[in-house]
């Protein structure tokens, strides 16, 4: 084997591998958020639910938008480039104090602004009919104005996050959001007199969550010996390259999360729950989003990273076409899942409390239409850290504007059409747009995947779902879920069997990728 060979699978075993434990760290977030958010929908009624969404709404956007999105993506290529010019660590660690220190300044002064003008800001994010309802409104407030501090302690998580993962470090930031989990679901179970009005446990545990995932890798970077300090110089040449990024990065992956505040906005016109519902097939959507899409970008934006810097571009694609084809072929499985069996499993998690059959039947029909919209987002989280590896952060700015858009301009018309459905709908359509875009403009940047490998790995992927979808059709036509013992067995039985069926053609089929996996966890 050719030393660039043999560099090259290295390569492949490190994405491989750091994703692994990524992932792990954030099944274990994920499953105890399910369980919040299972306990939050049997023990509070949909007014209550309602109003911590739309509260959570805009904290969850700083979450989505630092923790996963432009914080890393615009410092991660400057920390490893200055890491990899000063081998004495001076410049990385200016770098590292100087971002520290303009956080505390924007977001220590944005997060008191957002907690005096907590009702201004509500009023330009939901509808005047929502504000209508007195009681309903009062709470929203309320909840946002307790939740809204957890702005600043998530950036301080993505920071430390953005360094950690730098030094290559990516299971204990992604084990980090566990503890917000934690507190979350600590303080649902509370009981409701020791609060001052009903839903305010929800919001406290919030701001103890925040507060805890942060404090977490404020140790992790201690123990590393990169703990941040204030620094009174900060505008580095360094600095301004991650200033410069971060903008259009703002953009670029926060515009997919503003998609959510469109959905907020217009979902609050429609009749009570509706929010809820959204809330919770997103947080479906969320699970094998952040376990296969997420997991691999975070650990795909260091490698490229590193590669570039190198002028390793044969190795750089090769890559970065590998993680794109494992990313489809965990999320197409996934997506065939979620789409085909909603209803059992919302059933089976929700089911309970104050959650009715009528709630199951609209969360899953949500559900549905957000499967539609797994691969898809799933594509557009793998293929922007190529971008933003090249440093180019503007060209994902424009696609997810153009996308951002046409979902605004869909979303009046299908919802009045189709309500609900309709509303989500936009979004699978803008979606679509945002990957197209997003494809297109690698060509054109001369970073083309082979297409002949891609059509005959997705032909593949396409044959062993058609296995999936057999399997699952058997099952309902059996009517096992019904007849032959509690439901939850049954739908863990399925889900085993038809994942087994996928990962078994997929085997005699030699794809790759499952040999990729196999390898991966015999390392």
């Amino acid at each position: 084997m050719s030393r660039e060979a043999s560099g090259l699978k290295e390569d492949r075993k490190k994405v491989f591998n750091k994703a692994l434990k990524m992932a792990s760290g954030t099944m274990t977030s994920r499953t105890l958020g399910l369980l919040r958010d299972i306990a939050m929908a049997a023990f509070f009624e949909r007014r209550i639910t309602d109003a911590w969404a739309a509260a959570f709404r805009f904290p969850n956007l700083f979450r989505r938008l630092l923790g996963e999105g432009s914080l890393s993506v615009s410092f991660i290529p400057v920390f490893i480039e200055a890491r990899s010019e000063d081998p004495s660590g001076v410049r990385a660690r200016n770098l590292a104090n100087g971002m520290y220190t303009l956080l505390l300044i924007a977001m220590g002064s944005l997060t008191f602004a957002g907690v005096l003008f907590t009702e201004d800001l509500f009023r330009l994010i939901l509808s005047a009919d929502y504000a209508q309802i007195s009681e309903k409104w009062d709470l929203t407030v309320r909840l946002g104005r307790i939740m809204f501090s957890f702005v600043f302690f998530v950036s301080m998580y993505a920071y430390c996050s953005g360094v950690l993962n730098s030094l290559g470090s990516f299971g204990l930031p992604a084990l980090a959001p566990a503890l917000l989990n934690i507190a979350m679901l600590a303080f649902t179970f509370m009981p409701g007199e020791w609060f001052a009005h009903p839903g305010d446990g929800l919001a406290w545990g919030v701001l103890v969550g925040g507060l805890l995932q942060a404090t977490l890798l404020w140790w992790a970077l201690w123990a590393r010996g990169y703990l941040p300090r204030w620094q009174g110089s900060l505008w580095s040449e360094d600095i301004r390259k991650v200033l410069r990024n971060m903008l259009p990065g703002l953009v670029g992956m926060g515009l997919l999360q503003f998609s959510t505040l469109v959905n907020l906005y217009y979902a609050s016109f429609l009749p009570e729950g509706a929010i809820s519902y959204i809330y919770w097939a997103d947080r479906l959507l969320e699970l094998p989003l952040s376990l296969i899409s997420v997991s691999i970008g975070s650990v795909l934006l260091p490698t490229l990273s590193s590669l570039r810097s190198l002028s390793e571009r044969e190795k750089f694609i090769e890559t970065a076409q590998e993680s794109f084809l494992l990313n489809l072929f965990l999320a197409w499985p996934a997506a065939l899942g979620l789409f085909f069996l909603a209803q059992p499993i919302v059933e089976v998690l929700f089911l309970r409390g104050h959650f009715s059959a009528s709630d199951a039947l609209a969360t899953a029909t949500v559900l549905k239409v957000y499967a539609v919209s797994l691969v898809l987002h799933s594509c557009s989280r793998v293929l922007m850290p190529m971008y933003f590896a090249l440093k180019n952060t503007i060209f994902p700015a424009y696609a997810s504007l153009a996308a951002l858009l046409l979902h605004i301009s869909l979303a009046p018309s299908l919802m009045q059409s189709q309500g609900l459905v309709g509303l989500i709908s936009a979004g699978v359509y803008a979606a679509a747009l945002q990957v197209l875009l997003l494809w297109f403009g690698l060509y054109r940047r001369q970073v083309a995947f082979d297409g002949r490998e891609l059509i005959k790995s997705c032909a593949k992927f396409m044959v062993s779902g058609l296995g999936l979808f057999v399997v699952v059709k058997i099952y309902e036509g059996l009517g096992l879920e019904k007849n032959q013992g509690p439901q939850v067995l049954a739908l863990g039985g399925i889900i085993i069997v038809s994942m087994t069926v996928y990962f078994a053609i997929a085997a005699l089929l030699r794809c790759e990728e499952f040999s990729k996996i196999r390898q991966s966890f015999r390392l």
